[in-house]
């Protein structure tokens, strides 16, 4: 019977041979577990590690940097809002001139404008608000512009045509001897704020009677200046008379507190 025996000679070793087939295994991973690595491959060298500035953490950098970019551009949203503002408030006419956005933040520079100077309206300049004179009876004294030698005579034209001529200083009261004969009347006691209102009236008065043979006869008046002082004393202080001063009376000419007038036409 035949007994095997060994190979003669020598022998190739087909456990290693295998083995050196064999797949590796790294023995840790850097978690410390074991993983495959398939035949012909190599480890790629591992990614560096990015490093975070003044060694602060993720979240804190993150926050740090939403921090400082609301603040740039809060600032710049702000400055471009102020500027906006101010330029409408230095003038309604100019149109503002700046320009916001979030980011970049740009702004204009505003366009200088002359500032609109200011205007006033009065009463006498805007016809549409009703004049209210201030009552007579708080009016001390009235405008009465006398030439310096009261003797001299102003004339005056009326608003109907009538021609006159009045002086300062001079009074014709009433009951005094008229040129025209007989005695002076007052044929209508007003209120005036003017002599010409006063002459005006009276030239009314002739107007009406020469036109419509109304009767009353205006041939002279007298104003006083004195408003309240008149108006205390005698209700009014323009009085329309029915005859003129005669000539040869004294006249007076020694202050300013009355004017008389008389037609000469």
């Amino acid at each position: 019977m035949h007994q095997p025996q060994d190979s003669e000679g020598l022998q190739v070793d087909t456990h290693s041979q295998q083995a050196a087939k064999a797949p590796e295994v790294a023995p840790y991973g850097q978690n410390g577990n074991s993983y495959y690595l398939p035949p012909g491959y190599e480890a790629q060298p591992g990614r560096k590690s990015q490093h975070i500035p003044f060694g602060l953490g993720v979240w804190t950098f993150a926050a740090l940097v939403a921090l400082l970019t609301a603040i740039v551009v809060g600032a710049g949203v702000g400055g471009g809002l102020g500027a906006a503002l101010a330029n409408a408030n230095s003038d309604d006419n100019c149109p503002a001139a700046t320009a916001v956005s979030a980011a970049p933040v740009e702004t204009s520079t505003p366009t200088e404008c002359s500032a609109a100077p200011e205007t006033t309206t009065s009463a006498a300049e805007n016809d549409t608000v009703p004049y209210v004179p201030k009552p007579a009876d708080e009016v001390q004294l009235l405008e009465l512009d006398c030439p310096k030698d009261k003797s001299t005579s102003t004339s005056f034209k009326s608003s109907k045509g009538y021609d006159f001529k009045w002086w300062c200083g001079v009074n014709a009261p009433a009951g005094n001897e008229a040129e025209e004969g007989g005695i002076i009347s007052d044929v209508s006691p007003l209120i005036a704020y003017t002599l010409q209102d006063c002459l005006n009236a009276c030239s009314a008065m002739i107007d009406k009677d020469e036109n419509e043979g109304a009767g009353g006869k205006c041939r002279s008046v007298v104003f006083g200046k004195r408003m309240s002082e008149e108006l205390g004393n005698w209700g009014a202080n323009c009085w329309l008379k029915n005859g003129t001063k005669t000539k040869g009376s004294e006249w007076g000419f020694k202050d300013d507190w009355y004017a008389y007038a008389e037609r000469t036409d």
